[in-house]
This record gives C-alpha cells, structure tokens and sequence, in this order.
C-alpha cells in the first residue's frame, strides 16, 4: 500500500512538472534543466512504483525505497509550486517595451525568494539522483506480478452476464430484507374485536450462541420507521448485559417509557417496591400498543417476567377484547427454540442453521468448480466458533467479487481462523488483501472521515458520508489517478463500487436511481482500517478528528511547516507557542452530551486552524479543505485560504453563512472542486475569473417559503449564482450545477463549448426564455452530457415556453441518464422518446395531462418517476398495463393527485412508492405489483386498509406513514 501512495504523490508531480515546463518564461537560467532532470526521474520511478503496485505483497526493501520516493516528490511538489507562486502575480502580459517594464518591480522584488527556490531545486535534483542509485545499488526489484484477479469491473458481455448473475446472488442480505417484511407484517396486522390471536403474543428469533454479534434481524425490525404508527410504545432489554432480577427488568422497561402526564397513580402506601413497579408499568401500558424486545434471553427469563407483569391488563376497552394489549407483541432472541407447544399465540424465526444457507449460497457462487473438497473447506469456514452473520456475509462477499479462488487461498484462511481469534477481524483482512494497492489506500482514507464515529460527542450525521465527496476527496488526494481510460473520479467511482461490492462500504441511502447517495463503515472494519491507516502513516494522529475530517491529510502529507510559529490573535484563546496543532490538539474537550458542546468543540478547533493562516507560512501539500457547515467562516478567512493555501484541489464552503467570494478565488489554480450550494452566494466574481483546472462546480439553495409567490414550486424558493463570466475558457469542467443565466444569449452559448461537461443544471430567468439557444447548447453537448436539469422562470406576460420549438432535426444528448424539468411548458419534447438510456426524470409545475405519462409509460429505460407539485394537473394517475415496464421508484408529491391505480400488468417491476398528499381518496391495484417492498405516505390518512392489503402480498411490503407534508 505504501507503493500506491508514492504512486499517486509522483503522479501529481509529474503533471505540475510538465505544467511549469511549458511555462519557460517564469524559469531562471539553470532552473529549467533541474527541472527536467527532476521529471525525468520521476517518470522512471513512477513507471517502477506502478509495476511494484501491481505485484502481491512488496517485500520491506521496497516499502521502504516507496517511502522515500514519496518524501522526495511532495518536497518537490511543495518547492515547485512556491517557486511558481513567486512568478504568478507578475503584472502585465504580452511582449514590447511596456509589458516588460510593468513586468520589471515584480521580477525584481522576487528574485531572492526565486532564487532560494531555485537552490532548493538543485539540492531536490541531488536527492532524485541519489535515490535512482540506491535503488540500484541494494537492488530494489519488483517482486512477483500475479495473474490479474477477476474482479467486479467485467469487460466482455459474457463476463457482465456473469457478473449480474453472481451479483443477485450474492446479496447475503436480501433474505434477511425479506424476513424484515414477514415480521413486520405480523406485528402490522390489527385484528377485529373476539379475535383469538387478539392478545399480547410472541416472536422468537433462534439463533446461535457463539455469534459475537447480535443477528441484524431483530435491531432492523425494532427500528423500522413503519412500526412508528403501529406502536404506541417500544422498549429494549438486553438480557444478558444484566442477569436482571424482576425488579430490574421492570425498571428498564419504565426508563424507556415516557412518564404520565399526571405523574400517575399514588401507589399504595403498603405496596412493596416490586408491585409498585408492576403497577406503574400497567399505568403507562394501558390503552397503549406496545412492543417490547427481549434480546439475548436465551431462557425466556425476561419474556416470562414481562408476560406475568402484564397478563391481566385490559386495554381493549370494549368488550369481548382479551386480558392484553391488543396487537402487542414481545419479540425474543434466543438460541434455545421456545418450549411452548406449537400455538398461533407464538411465531418463529430459526436461524440455528443459517451457516447451512450461507454455505449453499457459496457452493452456488462457486459454481462447477467446487468439487466435495472444496465444499468442505467452505463449510468448516462458516461453521467456526465465534464467527456470525457479519464474518459470514463478508466471505459471501468475497465469494462474490472472485468465485475462482484457488483452493489454497481458501485452505490459509480456515487455518489462520484458530480458537480464540476474531473470526470477523479475518474476514476483513481476508476481503483487505483482494484489493489493489491504491483501492487498499482510498480505504484507509475514510478512517479519516468516520473517525469523529468514536467521539462521545458523534451525531448520526458522523455515521454517514456523501457518496461524491468521497470520490472526489480520493482524486484530490492522489489517491486516485487517470487508469484504463478514465478520468479520476470515474476511477474513484468503480474503486468506490468495488469496496461496497466486498462489504468494507456499506450503503445507507440509495437514490431512486439506485445509486449510493450515503454510506457508513460497520464498527469492526472502522477499527481495522484506522489502525492499519496509522501503522502506514496515511494520517496524522495528532490532529483531533473533527479537524481532521476537514483537513484531509491523505497520502501521508505532514503539517510540519507550521512549526515553531506562535498561533496570535485567536480571538478568546491563549497564545499558543510551538505547533499550533499541537496546542489544537492539547485543547480542552467541552463537556460530553450536549449538541452545543459538540459544535463549540469543531468550531473550536475550525477556527483555530482558521485563525492561524494568516500568520503562517504558505502551506504546500494541503489539498482538501472540507468547511461544510462550518457556521463561523468568514470572508477573510477565504482570503487567507486563498493566498496560503495555494495547492488546494478540493474546496467546500456548503451550509455556510458565506454571501459572496473574495477575488482572489483566482489563485487556486489547481482547484478541481468548488462547492457553495446552500449558501448565499449569487456570483464567484464581479471580473472574469479562469479558474483552469475546475472541474466541479455545485451551486443552489433551496429555501422554504409560506408565500403564496412559491405556491407553484410546493413551497420552495430556489437560488443560485449567476453564470461565471468567461466559463467556456473552463473547458475541463464536468459538472456545472446549477447555474442562473438571465437575458444574454451569449452566456448560455459560452456553456456549447465545455466538451467535457456531463451534468449541467441551468435556471433560466426574466422576460425571455432563451430556450432555442439552450437547445442548441444541448444539443452541441450531445456526444458528453449525462444528467440534465432545466428550470424556468418567467415573467407572467411571458409565453409557455415550448421545448419543441426547433422546428430543424435536432441531436438531443444521446447519453442522457437523468433529466429534471421544472417549470410551466407545453407539454414534454418529443424528442425524450430518442433519449434510449434515460432512466430518471424529475417533473415539477409543467402542468402535463394525461397523453404525457403516457408517453413516459414507453420509456424502457426509466426506472425511476419523481412528479413533484403541480406536475400532473388531473386527480387521477393511472398506470395501465404494459406501460412502465423497468420502474422501480415512484414518488408523487401534491395536492392534485388523490388517487392512484394500477392495472394489472402495469409497473411490473415497481419495488417503492412514495405519495406525500393533503388528499387520499383511493391507493388501488398496488396488489397487481409482485415487486413491491414499501409504501412510503406522507400525509394524514388512514392507512388501515393498505396495511392489511400488504399483510396478504407474497412480498409483505412494509407501510411507513407521516404525518408531515413538505409543501
């Protein structure tokens, strides 16, 4: 791993070296050469570290020489960019007399600091030789290359076939998902008055005992949001944390329960403390629907005292109900089956066995190849002692990604599986070791970034990260570079793919188009990776986390230059002497538990780091700076950010109260990334500002509004910076989103020329559409652009704007995955029918009818639906059959619509709705869908019937209802 971190440090080199080459004029006599000799040298060991990335473990000869080469290029990066830093703010351009003369004060004023850098070139040349002689000198060779491993990245047809089959089966939690919705419909189901079964009865979930970690399927059950409106009440017990005497079990019960309005009951003076419990309990019980978990009860010890506790209670109210709270439940974990007699009063899950389901699921992921010896090697695996679901689905996982392991790989893995280890510590190394050297890297990254998990102080937002920031956070980083092809972040994506694939990232929320948009690490790959990250040396452990996570500090980069400088004028903190992260670090913690303690702790140490640019060196080598959500940035702290940090590719002011940019935004000249969406900001710069290596700009916010001015958005208002004058000089951009542009025809063509552009959001805004020349800015883009949002803003004496108005041929952008239209128009283009891999469309205020869905209807690709307020202006939506025949999510939002149906035949494949109303009248046909799996209403109803209908559908989709409606 250490060679693919030198490995991307020397590929960042190699592409500043050849960027200053080009630049002669800015190169004293001499410098030049050093230069060259530099990034000849470099290419040499880059070419070296690529072969040594590739091979199966480098020996210590070569880590070490890695390590060197590493040191070697950020020193020379960091010297490079000072030196260009010197030269970059000569005034004046072009030839003749004048332009020299405006050159002249600056040139001289930097010479000394010039020449200093061009000593330290020289000195860096010295070293670059000395390291290709010492490779050479104690023999520093490449070890071993193995034959590439197949992995999930499959190029032919045939492999891609191969591929989705293993990949749908070896999702080792799709039944588990499956047995979430079966236990759910048990606990939805509200039964009519006299029913037998209309009483407090049980769910045992058997599992085994040696499993260190608590089987997922009841902690999915209890926390499932469609329980919300089914329980009143709900209660935890872990019954081996605590070998709880009755007492105390009815004490944790009531410590869970929200206390009595009135206090309750004074509790008879004669009354032991033990009844007093019982009858409190019965106090906060009554007219309530409860669900009570009894984790790890392997006796029924808990249960037994949680049924005497509450046998006589009658809730009901009416008469004929039974002696308990109607439709109340207990669910028990257990590894012992429940000694009742079989009776419907008790339901089952038994998972003793679950070892015999995931070896048949690894027999099959083998395939042909998996003769009677290999199958029992898979099968001691599975069966050891200690191991649970986790360690199983993490080799299931493994399985998965290279079903043609070598029956030794798999022998050396059930050896090293002895009494006593962590079975799961060995699945994790097991699936670390499949990885490339510069995938293993990215990993250790987001030790990083999850590390603030560890802190008393965490909120559930430090349990997940964005998908987008961590592929682009990999390529600032250099962690990720140009491979097979692709550009970095696309690079970054597939290695992204590749860790979800193995089970070391996992999903939390998928979009609609079955993307990954949050993900979080399991607990026990968090402590391996920090731990294996701090042996590498990939961070810094002396920088607390939550300024950490801010301050990327990948591929080993150091803040050693701010040594020996005194941290002044902080404002309320001490004068701090030597390394100011140091002093951050021996700072105070404020008190646990509280939100505001928390956020004083990160804007503590924020903006100390802040604070403390101004008065440093400039700092080389730092790259990221994620600020996001950072409420007490200011304007000259970008300014500061902007002359120190001149190296930065990654910048972040999201959610901050930031209003505009200073100008010197112009000086990061290798920014890459500029995120300022939810922020106030309405334009970069009052000057044309180039800002050449940019490749992602992200602008919008979105605000609530109760006016009726925002009636026809469902209460939004939506803002965002205008159009940067001079973008098409920009012309590495990727992603421009979004972007206002207002009367000038020429700033909407200047986006035709942005060649590599993908996803591109424009508001367009005043009296004049400019819709023909955005057409043909698309339509010049047609061969790049994969996501496209159009919104349209126009005065009221303004005509509908009409997306079929090129009455020529028209290309539409044959690549397009997603588009969003917002806005009054005349109905949907024509040309969407041509657009053969469109799978996402968002509507919102276009007033279509009935002919547009059904139009949309023959779209083969959509897979996912979003009509949004006022998309749709009939009450009835209706899909017939054979239309949408490849839709998995469907979300309707609006007063509009009040019913929806669906005909037999009809959305197939249709696995989520989401309807969020101020009207139901009907929800109808949802029983024709044999893909469903959730019904997501939002809104006030009475969800009774569906829920019922759900019990009875073969895949028991779950029902979760809100009360709150978002417009």
């Amino acid at each position: 791993m250490a060679a693919g971190t030198a490995q991307g440090a020397v590929d960042s080199l190699l592409g500043r070296l050849s960027s200053v080459l080009m630049e002669e004029a800015q190169l004293l006599r001499g410098v030049r050469g050093d230069v060259e000799f530099i990034k000849d040298e470099m290419e040499s060991m880059n070419g070296f570290l690529l072969d040594v990335a590739a091979a199966d473990r480098p020996n210590h000869q070569v880590r070490a020489w890695a390590k060197q080469v590493k040191e070697l290029a950020f020193d020379s990066q960091n010297c490079i960019d000072r030196y260009v830093q010197c030269v970059s703010d000569v005034p004046g351009s072009g030839a003749g007399v004048l332009a020299t003369l405006r050159r002249a004060p600056r040139l001289l004023s930097t010479m000394p600091a010039r020449h200093r850098t061009a000593v330290r070139i020289r000195e860096l040349k010295a070293r670059a030789r000395d390291l290709g002689e010492r490779r050479r000198r104690y023999d520093v060779t490449v070890p071993h290359v193995a034959a590439p491993v197949a992995t999930g990245g499959a190029n032919t047809p045939e492999d891609e076939r191969e591929d989705a089959r293993r990949r749908a089966l070896a999702n080792a939690t799709e039944f588990l998902d499956e047995d979430v919705r079966e236990v759910i419909s048990w606990l939805a189901v509200e039964l009519p008055l006299g029913h037998p079964q209309r009483r407090l009865w049980a769910i045992a979930i058997v599992r085994r005992q040696y499993q260190e970690d608590e089987y997922p399927l009841t902690r999915k059950v209890y926390e499932h949001p469609s329980l919300s409106s089914c329980f009143h009440l709900k209660a935890w017990i872990n019954g081996v944390d605590k070998y709880m005497k009755r007492k105390e079990t009815l004490q944790c019960i009531l410590d869970q329960l929200p206390a009595p309005d009135d206090n309750g009951i004074a509790a008879d003076g004669d009354m032991n403390e033990e009844a007093r419990l019982v009858k409190e309990l019965k106090d906060r019980l009554k007219g309530k629907r409860f669900l009570i978990v009894a984790a790890n009860d392997a006796y029924g010890k808990v249960r037994t005292e949680i049924e005497s506790a509450v046998h006589d209670l009658s809730v009901g109210g009416g008469d004929g109900d039974s002696p308990a709270s109607a439709g109340s439940a207990i669910i028990v974990t257990t590894w012992f089956p429940p000694r009742e007699p079989s009776s419907d009063l008790y339901k089952i899950k038994n998972y003793l066995n679950i070892d015999a389901l995931f070896h048949e699921k690894a027999v099959a992921l083998v395939g042909d190849c998996c003769d009677s010896d290999l199958q029992e090697i898979i099968r001691k695996i599975l069966t050891k002692r200690g191991g649970n679901f986790f360690s199983m689905e993490m080799f299931l996982r493994a399985l998965y990604v290279n079903p043609k392991r070598p029956r030794e790989q798999l022998q050396i893995l059930l050896d090293s599986m002895t009494f006593g280890s962590i079975i799961a510590t060995h699945m994790i190394l097991f699936c670390y070791n499949d990885l490339p050297s510069h995938y293993k890297s990215c990993l250790l990254y987001l030790s990083i970034l999850f590390e603030r998990m560890y802190l008393p102080s965490s909120s559930p937002q430090d349990f997940r990260v964005k998908r987008t920031s961590i592929v682009r956070r990999w390529a600032a980083e250099n962690l990720i570079t140009r491979r097979d092809g692709l550009v970095a972040t696309d690079e970054a994506e597939r290695c992204f793919d590749e860790l979800v694939a193995h089970g070391l990232v996992r999903p939390v929320d998928i979009g609609a188009s079955g993307k990954v948009k949050t993900c979080t690490v399991h607990h026990r790959v968090l402590s391996f990776i920090t731990k294996m990250a701090r042996d590498e040396g990939l961070v810094d452990t002396d920088l607390p986390p939550d300024l950490a996570c801010r301050l990327s500090i990948g591929n080993g980069i150091r803040l050693q230059q701010l040594q020996h400088h005194q941290m002044k004028h902080v404002k309320g903190a001490e004068q701090f002497t030597g390394c100011c992260w140091g002093s951050i670090h021996e700072r105070p913690i404020p008190v646990e538990g509280s939100e505001d303690s928390r956020c004083s702790m990160d804007m503590d140490y924020t903006e100390a780091f802040l604070q403390s640019l101004q008065a440093s060196p400039p700092l080389g080598l730092v790259e990221v700076l994620d600020l996001e959500g950072f409420k007490g940035l200011k304007k000259q702290h970008l300014k500061d950010i902007c002359d120190k940090v001149y190296q930065l590719k990654y910048l972040s002011i999201r959610n901050t109260d930031i209003t505009e940019l200073p100008k010197d935004i112009e000086k990061l000249r290798y920014l890459e990334t500029l995120d300022i969406r939810q922020t106030k900001i309405r334009t970069l710069t009052s000057k044309a500002v180039v800002l050449p290596k940019l490749m992602h700009l992200l602008a919008g916010n979105i605000e609530q509004q109760r006016d009726d001015s925002a009636t026809r958005s469902g209460g939004r208002s939506f803002s965002t910076v205008h159009i940067p004058p001079g973008i098409g000089s920009m012309t590495d951009l990727q992603i421009l989103c979004h972007v206002e542009v207002s009367n000038s025809a020429d700033e909407l063509m200047e986006v035709g020329r942005l060649q590599q552009l993908r996803k591109l959001g424009v508001v367009l805004r005043g009296k004049e559409a400019r819709l023909g020349h955005f057409l043909r800015v698309i339509e010049r883009l047609n061969e790049c652009l994969c996501s496209l949002s159009l919104q349209i803003e126009l005065t009221s004496s303004s005509d509908t704007p009409d997306l079929n108005m090129e009455k020529t041929a028209f290309s539409p952008p044959k690549f397009l995955e997603s588009l969003t239209i917002n806005g009054n128009i005349t109905g949907l283009p024509r040309w969407i029918k041509e657009l053969r891999q469109l799978s996402k469309i968002t509507l919102c205020g276009t007033s279509l009818m009935d002919n547009a869905i059904r139009t949309l209807g023959e779209l083969t690709a959509l897979r996912c639906l979003r009509l949004w307020h006022k998309s749709y202006i009939e009450m009835r939506l209706t899909f017939k059959d054979d239309e949408f025949q490849n839709l998995k999510y469907f979300l309707v939002e609006g007063s509009d619509i009040t019913a929806i149906h669906f005909e037999n035949g009809a959305a197939p494949k249709l696995e989520k709705i989401v309807w969020a109303f101020t009207q139901l009248l009907s929800l109808s046909g949802v029983k024709n869908l044999p893909g469903l799996k959730e019904i997501e209403l939002n809104g006030d109803c009475d969800p009774y019937l569906i829920i019922q209908e759900m019990a009875a559908h073969p895949n028991h989709p779950v029902v979760i209802q809100c009360q709150s409606v978002r417009f």
